[in-house]
């Protein structure tokens, strides 16, 4: 549980604009200690913003920016982004090409040159880089230059971590290992964190919690698992992973009912009016598929991935999407299937 006594940051009802045109709408958040909060949202709507007015580099028109309870910002008082403790790290590293690995690291040390190199060293084993300190940015891949970054950010002992989309210059099949290593050092040194992302899997795997953003506000905080399952938008229900829209309404035992599926295993919240006309967002693994002659949908196309085989199924007057692990067997275009939806918590919105 987070209490007042352990907040590292704390942003209350902040307001930022630029030239004139309103950016943060009184955004509020509260990281605590050696936590790693995830800014997730569209382009736009303001989470690059949050991060350069927490680090000093924008002027708050409202409210104000704490850390360790101390202010750092206000609309009549600004502490200088070098005297804040805080470091950030933007999509492209910034490492400077003319120094080496460890010289980078040791940088920003304020210390005797034998006491930098060592801390640079140490840092460097930890992030996995200790076999490239001869070495100059040019030479690595955008994995290795994002450890070097990282390695440097802690160099000076930051209050706060500051990351903007710090994973969007590393190659797909290396980034999953890259944020669990980082994961790990930033814990290593009880560092709090938030980054920015538009990618679901990039929150799911590198952060403790989630702070959904539309039009400069947070619509709703939280760790992943209440964002992907009890979404307060339409637009969050969609950025956590693509689904079907059904027009639904409720019955009389707290179900939905939807005009091609017929009465639906889906369970709705205790407040939900009975009878109410509503969209419900439905989740292609929360689909299943089975051949049928007889059925009355139609499989028209599909795609694989390697894990997941992706089906779009024509059902009367509308389309589903349906995603199945993969195996050696696979439904035809063309194929008749039954459609059944699986039990679960449904996710509804007023029609509009």
């Amino acid at each position: 549980m987070t209490t007042d006594s352990n907040i590292a940051l704390q942003l209350d009802h902040i307001s930022v604009s630029y030239q004139q045109k309103p950016v943060l709408d009184k955004l509020s958040l509260r990281i605590a200690d050696n936590e790693i909060m995830c800014l997730l949202g569209q382009s736009g709507s303001g989470k690059t913003t949050a991060l350069k007015a927490i680090a000093g580099l924008l002027p708050l028109l409202h409210g104000e920016i704490r850390l360790n309870g101390e202010v750092l910002s206000s609309a009549k008082h600004c502490v200088m982004p070098e005297q804040r403790g805080i470091s950030i790290i933007f999509q492209d590293f910034a490492l400077f090409p003319h120094m080496t690995v460890l010289e980078n690291v040791c940088f920003g040390i304020k210390a005797s040159a034998q006491v930098a190199n060592e801390k640079a060293k140490a840092l460097l084993a930890l992030v996995k880089m200790s076999d490239y300190e001869p070495v100059y940015p040019s030479e690595l891949s955008g994995g290795q230059q994002q450890r070097v970054a990282i390695a440097r950010a802690l160099a000076t002992d930051p209050k706060v971590l500051l990351l903007d989309e710090p994973f969007s210059n590393v190659d797909h099949h290396l980034k999953e290992q890259l944020m669990l290593d980082i994961r790990k050092v930033l814990k290593q040194h009880h560092t709090p964190a938030i980054f920015v992302t538009h990618s679901k899997e990039e929150a799911f795997t590198f952060a403790d919690k989630l702070a959904f953003m539309e039009s400069g506000k947070v619509i709703q905080e939280g760790i992943a698992e209440s964002l992907y399952f009890q979404p307060s938008s339409a637009s969050l229900a969609e950025s956590m992973g693509e689904g079907n829209w059904l027009k639904v309404e409720v019955t009389e035992d707290g179900l939905t009912k939807c005009p091609y599926l017929g009465t639906l295993p889906t369970s709705v919240p205790n407040d939900q009016q009975y009878s109410s006309t509503l969209r419900q967002f439905i989740r292609p693994n929360q689909l299943v598929l089975e051949a049928n002659p007889t059925g009355n949908a139609e499989v028209i196309e599909q795609t694989f991935n390697g894990e997941s085989r992706y089906y779009f199924v024509r059902l009367g007057k509308i389309e589903l999407r349906v995603s199945t692990v993969s195996n050696n067997v696979s439904l035809p275009n063309g194929s008749l299937v039954d459609v059944t939806v699986l039990s679960h918590r449904a996710i509804l919105f007023e029609r509009t």
